[in-house]
């Protein structure tokens, strides 16, 4: 896979600094993410990663510059950008979900940087948290003791507690780590091994858009309905009561020792054996005062996956929370606290 790769590899350098293949990476793709940033070098510094490997697409906000002046900040740019598809030769469409060159990216940067060793991926919106004291490298040592070359990360979308909190932070500069923030606070999936996690809790934002009716939406616009396996567009009778139907997938592989064979299906999925011993929790920032923007420029841009879709049910249930001053919060919301908080209500183990 990795030759076939190859042909879309464009990614070019454009930092002074050269990458260092043996120091441990971290990569992402980002646009326009000053908000966040500053918070994003200095929480992952502290767990470990020794270089930033960031694919900057086209970003206008200051991003680029701020990323040239860090000492441990590699820049690649690409002809490419985020919602871009390309034509798959045969031997990756049968096995890659669509020709978005974001599943290319996420490759050939694990291709680059996690061949001789380990490396994370996420976004520059995703804070990981480890135990006390742990760092990446004793995580990934932990994974080669069991035989695993690929860790799931769990996606948990924290949010602060109501509407009127959110409104206040989109008035903000940058992120800041230590406001409220809260999580669904019960097991999301249970993995398994050689298969994709069963779902249990389908996540903070599936939950919102059933209890403000956003998931009505739909309709009202003439979205198609997705017929992949992770989207139950129908409410599911159990013993326990109405379940809330799924929305969407959480689960994502950041930590990588990477194979020749290995390639993103989607961009939660790889095809190769995944640990079903460990997950991984971070916190995704979907809820926060950057969301405002994001929206404006998915919108206007039309780059994402669906026509925007996300970002069109986002506006939709925004607007009904500020309708009734809603409230993010539910029975089970929890205070994020770091990893002892997310382990105590098993939405981490194994590290």
């Amino acid at each position: 896979m990795t030759y076939i790769l190859s042909q879309f590899d464009d990614l070019t350098l454009v930092s002074a600094r050269q990458p260092d293949p043996e120091a441990f990476t971290l990569c992402a793709i980002g646009r326009n993410e000053m908000f966040f940033l500053p918070a994003f070098l200095e929480h992952y510094r502290k767990l470990g990663v020794e270089q930033f490997a960031i694919l900057d697409d086209r970003s206008d906000d200051g991003t680029l510059e701020y990323l040239l002046a860090q000492p441990d900040v590699v820049v690649f740019h690409s002809r490419f950008a985020y919602g871009d598809t390309v034509k798959l030769p045969s031997a990756l469409s049968d096995q890659i979900n669509s020709g978005r060159i974001l599943y290319i990216w996420r490759a050939l940067f694990f291709n680059r940087f996690a061949r001789r060793g380990w490396a994370v991926q996420v976004d520059l919106d995703e804070f990981i948290h480890l135990p006390a004291g742990k760092r990446f490298q004793d995580i990934a040592l932990q994974l080669e003791t069991e035989g695993s070359t690929v860790a799931y990360g769990l996606m948990l979308d924290v949010y602060p507690t109501d509407i009127a909190a959110l409104g206040a932070q989109a008035h903000d500069r940058e992120i800041d780590m230590g406001a409220a923030w809260y999580f669904d606070g019960e097991p999301h999936f249970r993995l398994r091994q050689n298969a994709s996690p069963k779902v249990l809790h389908p996540g903070a934002r599936a939950r919102l858009y059933r209890a403000y009716g956003t998931d009505r939406l739909y309709a009202e616009l003439g979205l198609p309905v997705p017929q992949y396996r992770n989207w139950v567009h129908r409410m599911r009778k159990t013993r326990f009561g109405t379940r809330i139907p799924f929305y969407n997938a959480m689960q994502k592989p950041v930590l990588a020792h990477w194979s020749d064979e290995a390639i993103f299906t989607s961009s939660h999925n790889v095809n190769v054996p995944v640990s079903s011993s460990m997950l991984i929790p971070f916190q995704h920032f979907r809820f926060s005062g950057a969301l405002y923007a994001k929206i404006d420029m998915a919108l206007t841009e039309n780059s994402y996956s669906s026509g925007s879709r996300d970002h069109r049910l986002l506006t939709d249930l925004l607007a009904r929370m500020k309708e009734t001053d809603g409230s993010f919060l539910y029975k089970k919301s929890q205070p994020v606290t770091g990893h002892a908080g997310f382990e105590a209500a098993r939405v981490a183990f194994g590290l």
